[in-house]
């Protein structure tokens, strides 16, 4: 008798992000670890939230963009989206891109406090 334990994680699938900036098509539908480990660190801390929230550290939110488009377009680099995209356009951009992955981990927030307050 085997003790084989087979669990296959490429059925979990988020839904289709796709997206059109700059005149080239992306597809976010996943959050790459290191995008996600980009955006822990520059959030980690309230004075760092404080300091994003001011429009300090731009370029590091930048990058975290770039990071989680460069999956399916390594055309979309910190760099490209600072010279061919406007502020506006950019904010919009970032929040779709950003916008799961910002949910998730409000839930979990939410998860941690329920259970810390019992």
């Amino acid at each position: 008798m085997s003790s084989d334990i087979i669990r296959n994680f490429d059925h979990i699938i988020p839904p289709k992000r796709l997206a059109k900036i700059g005149g080239e098509d992306v597809d976010v539908s996943i959050f790459s670890t290191r995008a996600t480990l980009k955006l822990i660190e520059m959030t980690d801390t309230p004075e760092k939230l404080e300091q994003l929230e001011k429009g300090h550290n731009i370029d590091g939110f930048v990058d975290v963009v770039a990071t989680a488009c460069q999956r399916s377009n390594p055309v979309i680099t910190k760099d490209w989206l600072l010279d061919n995209v406007d502020m506006i356009t950019l904010i919009e951009f970032a929040k779709f891109v950003l916008e799961p992955i910002l949910k998730k981990m409000d839930d979990l927030d939410q998860v941690e406090d329920k259970n810390g307050k019992n």
